[in-house]
């Protein structure tokens, strides 16, 4: 069981300087990747992306590599682009009337410095891939770490909806058993009312009474809740607890629940209701931080 949200950084010697890596992530529906490079390491981004796509499946992701103290990257202007903005910003200042372009403006520019020295990625790639790897591995053990966390709580909400899910068994006996007996109550007393007393055989109202206890009954909706949580409890144990997984089981236990709410005819079957919806609500907000 992995958490999406998670954070590692490592760092790697170099034989000048040395590699900063860090990785953050956040709960999001797929996979969505960002990185971002030392200008120089950029034809390495394709491999790295790779990298990182073959060990995570769902989140929000943030990659930093940073070079440090590396004697061969101290920058120079890139000075065809400086020229070029230079001149466009020329043509235009005077009809859009345009104030002067200031030096720290110029050196702000995307691409304005470039490193002095080629074929850095080539030399680097070897300890930039090796160092994503050592970085992918801390992040999933912080990942599990998260995870585990959570273990305890959903433990706490199988034994909650087993307790519930008790509750409505024992009064859902209780409603079939008085229903029938109340609905004919009802029915002798609506033909009483409307002046039709003795017009039905008592069998027929009977036999209504019957079907329409039937059509309230729980007993269907709570053997399905039982396979949920048995599910639920296995996947736990497993530790196969996936966040799309539990999305599914909380819908497909929100159903159930629901139909039991529409037949509850008894206050302590209501009240156990709206405390499963409670408490799934909860396990749905935990789940969306699992991968």
């Amino acid at each position: 069981m992995k958490s999406m949200t998670a954070y590692a950084e490592v760092f790697r010697p170099l034989a000048r300087g040395q590699l900063r890596l860090a990785l953050r992530s956040v709960n999001h529906r797929g996979l969505e990747v960002s990185v971002r490079l030392h200008p120089a390491l950029l034809p390495l981004e394709q491999a790295i992306r790779a990298a990182i796509r073959a060990r995570a499946q769902r989140g929000k992701l943030d990659l930093q590599i940073e070079v440090q103290d590396e004697p061969d990257l101290e920058p120079r202007l890139n000075s065809a682009l400086l020229r070029g903005v230079a001149k466009a910003w020329k043509a235009e200042a005077e009809w859009l009337d345009l104030p002067p372009l200031t030096a720290e403006a110029f050196f702000r520019l995307p691409g304005a410095w470039m490193p002095v020295e080629g074929g850095l990625a080539e030399r680097l790639e070897s300890e930039v891939l090796a160092g994503l790897h050592e970085l992918l591995d801390r992040w999933n053990e912080a990942r599990e770490a998260e995870g585990n966390r959570l273990e305890p709580f959903f433990t706490e909400s199988a034994a909650g909806f087993a307790a519930l899910k008790a509750t409505l068994q024992v009064e859902a006996e209780a409603q079939a058993a008085e229903l029938p007996g109340l609905l004919k109550a009802r029915l002798d007393q609506v033909l009483l009312d409307a002046g039709l007393q003795g017009q039905l055989p008592a069998e027929r109202i009977a036999a209504e009474a019957g079907l329409w206890a039937e059509r309230q009954d729980v007993r269907e909706e709570l053997v399905r809740i039982q396979a949920h949580l048995d599910d639920f409890r296995a996947r736990l144990r497993k530790g196969q607890m996936g966040g799309k997984a539990l999305d599914v089981w909380c819908q497909e236990m929100l159903r159930e629940f629901n139909t039991c709410g529409s037949k509850c005819k008894r206050l302590a079957m209501t009240r156990a209701v709206m405390e499963a919806k409670g408490l799934l609500e909860q396990v749905r907000e935990q789940g969306a931080n699992l991968e």
